[in-house]
């Protein structure tokens, strides 16, 4: 890159980049964390329809139909006990979880394996390199994903990346990203005078956000998945807004399959 090809500093430094799953899928989640989960919320339903003209009624074109709603909702959270967590989500516990879900929600007509979407979740992990670009004193955190409508720069690529879970195309999806909220220093949440919060941001709505780069940069590189972990680089604008670059399609790692057309707004 040549000399006058090469960002100002003021350019960087109103460029904030923001750890997220391009995926709401439970599985994706399950698959990346698995028993990190301290935290989760999640939910899915699937309508089946019988219906009928009238014979008596034929003629006016009165018509009978039932729906049957089958929903499943997750709010799980881990529980302390005294030689560790009483219900850890375990590998165990997770091929319950989805067997349950496939037992209550498999489409009908299709092979597609049934998901749910993740609204919300926290994972506890320790990691050394992320206390070495904190104030932290121990390596050990906890991390909150919240889910947010995927902006526009970034649909098309949410879809390539979940193309092969046919999320949108048969299991009625919306297009959503799983953004990182906070980083919090887990043992400061059982002192009240301490704060530990070593990034936070309020979502695509909040004006401002407390990222520190390096933070942000050593989370996308060693605690998100390869398939589903990206950097979202939002611009604060000359009115303090951020917004998701129009560029963000050179940032992520393109995908190696075909994006699905569907998907809801």
């Amino acid at each position: 890159m040549s000399q006058t090809d090469s960002p100002t500093d003021e350019e960087i430094r109103r460029t904030v980049q923001i750890p997220s799953l391009l995926t709401n899928s439970l599985r994706a989640v399950l698959d990346a964390f698995g028993e990190d989960i301290i935290r989760l919320q999640a939910s899915g339903s699937i309508e089946t329809t019988n219906g009928t003209l009238l014979d008596d009624l034929r003629e006016y074109g009165v018509a009978w139909e039932q729906q049957d709603q089958q929903r499943v909702t997750i709010d799980y959270e881990q529980l302390p006990g005294a030689d560790g967590p009483v219900n850890p989500l375990t590998a165990d516990a997770q091929t319950d979880l989805l067997e349950e879900i496939e037992t209550r929600l498999a489409p009908q007509d299709t092979s597609v394996e049934p998901d749910i979407a993740v609204t919300e979740f926290t994972i506890r992990i320790t990691d050394d390199r992320l206390q070495a670009v904190t104030p932290a004193h121990t390596p050990e955190f906890d991390l909150r994903f919240v889910s947010d409508p995927a902006e526009p720069p970034i649909r098309d690529v949410t879809k390539r990346y979940n193309a092969d879970r046919d999320l949108y195309s048969q299991l009625g999806f919306e297009v959503r990203n799983l953004n990182l909220r906070t980083v919090i220093e887990t043992e400061t949440k059982f002192h009240e005078q301490a704060d530990g919060t070593c990034l936070s941001w309020g979502g695509p709505d909040q004006i401002w956000a407390r990222v520190p780069e390096r933070l942000a940069v050593r989370i996308n590189d060693h605690v998100l998945p390869d398939a589903y972990g990206v950097l979202k680089p939002y611009v604060v604008t000359d009115e303090r807004v951020l917004e998701l670059g129009d560029n963000v399609e050179d940032v992520v790692d393109p995908q190696p399959f075909a994006g699905e057309t569907g998907g809801n707004a």
